[in-house]
């Protein structure tokens, strides 16, 4: 198996000044992370989506795939409009080894292309550029976990070095909270279309205790009042959606 067009170099370029170094002292590094929005065709379900996982798998051992993690995310808190049944996010390192693996997937993926193909139709294929700004709880970790995605867009007049200082100081206070949740932004960077946000807000969480405990923070020891304070007049951030996350391949990729 394998959604605002803004040039991804617009997006790059705050991280190479001065008022983007708040959140990195060295060169970026960015992960490359491709999407597809999936759904079951008829008299198919997870168990089978997980028998063609397995022989993925395989397929990507006997050629010597590069470096590639990936998981199937299962829809759990979405609006009414969400029409897909199951997402397949995988990530790769760097550009590089995303070169290397769509090259061979396309040359020497049809076989297993088709397994998916009679589970599974795919609709939208995208690409983002991935950036860690925090590091998720990695005490205990675990093949399954909780993903939420939220569409951020910035104020007019802001720029994208405004908008990632908020982020980091929301890192800050997430910090201060005990908070084990991981966090990215996603940089739209191909096939992503036209769209009214300018990235996404990724956060991971180990299971739903984790996420509890951030919003518990948010709403009842008024964590929303830090958000106000550093979001406001600089970004909104909405819609935020909710998805359960099984790994189908762990490649060693570093979580940053």
């Amino acid at each position: 198996m394998k959604p605002i067009y803004k040039s991804i170099f617009t997006s790059f370029a705050f991280l190479l000044t001065p008022a983007g170094s708040a959140l990195a002292q060295d060169p970026p590094s960015f992960t490359s992370v491709e999407g597809f929005t999936c759904s079951y065709n008829k008299g198919k379900g997870p168990k089978d989506l997980a028998k063609v996982n397995v022989k993925w798998n395989a397929w990507a051992d006997g050629i010597n795939f590069p470096a590639y993690n990936a998981w199937n995310l299962t829809p759990n808190f979405v609006d009414s409009g969400t029409t897909m049944d199951v997402v397949w996010l995988g990530a790769w390192q760097n550009g590089i080894d995303m070169g290397k693996g769509l090259d061979l997937w396309k040359t020497k993926g049809s076989k297993i292309n088709a397994e998916y193909g009679k589970v599974v139709t795919c609709g939208e294929h995208s690409n983002f550029a991935s950036y860690n700004i925090r590091m998720p709880d990695m005490s205990s970790p675990s093949t399954s976990g909780v993903v939420t995605f939220s569409d951020c867009s910035l104020e007019e007049g802001k720029s994208m070095a405004d908008g990632m200082a908020a982020v980091a100081a929301w890192a800050k206070h997430l910090d201060s909270t005990g908070s084990k949740s991981g966090m990215w932004v996603f940089f739209p960077a191909l096939g992503t279309g036209d769209a009214d946000w300018d990235f996404k807000m990724v956060e991971s969480h180990r299971n739903y205790a984790s996420l509890g405990h951030d919003w518990e923070d948010y709403g009842n020891k008024q964590g929303y009042a830090k958000a106000q304070a550093v979001f406001t007049g600089v970004m909104e951030c909405g819609g935020t959606r909710v998805y359960d996350s099984e790994m189908v391949r762990n490649g060693g990729l570093k979580p940053g």
